[in-house]
């Protein structure tokens, strides 16, 4: 049997922000949280921005951004965002998942945010996690 994240509770709407750059991964998580309020951003500062700006119940971080992948690290990626928020505290969502597939980077964010959910490929099945 597969192990069960535990999130926080969720309003039936909840207010989303995922950093994400792939096409294709966008419409999957546009598709999974169809009931919720998303907001895409493709870029860590656009996602800072927006964390400055508004209060989420969920963030969802990639890594490696701009089309890059297995990014060893570097301006613009999900680390800065990471970097941010650990800066920011206050500025934390309740929940955080780690989505990229870049163990490395996600590594690197998880020293940063040990609170946060480590669910690489978590766009899949998202949709699942927030019933």
């Amino acid at each position: 049997m597969g192990r069960r994240t535990i999130l926080r509770p969720f309003r039936i709407m909840a207010k989303i922000l995922i950093l994400e750059d792939d096409p294709e991964r966008i419409k999957i998580f546009q598709r999974n949280l169809i009931s919720h309020s998303v907001t895409m951003v493709v870029t860590a500062s656009e996602a800072i921005q927006k964390l400055g700006d508004e209060t989420w119940e969920l963030l969802m971080l990639d890594y490696d951004l701009g089309g890059k992948v297995l990014v060893a690290s570097g301006p613009e990626t999900g680390y800065e965002v990471a970097k941010w928020l650990y800066e920011n505290p206050d500025r934390q969502p309740p929940n955080i998942i780690l989505h990229s597939f870049n163990t490395v980077g996600r590594a690197n964010m998880k020293a940063l945010l040990p609170q946060a959910h480590d669910l690489p490929g978590a766009w899949v099945n998202i949709g699942e996690m927030l019933r």
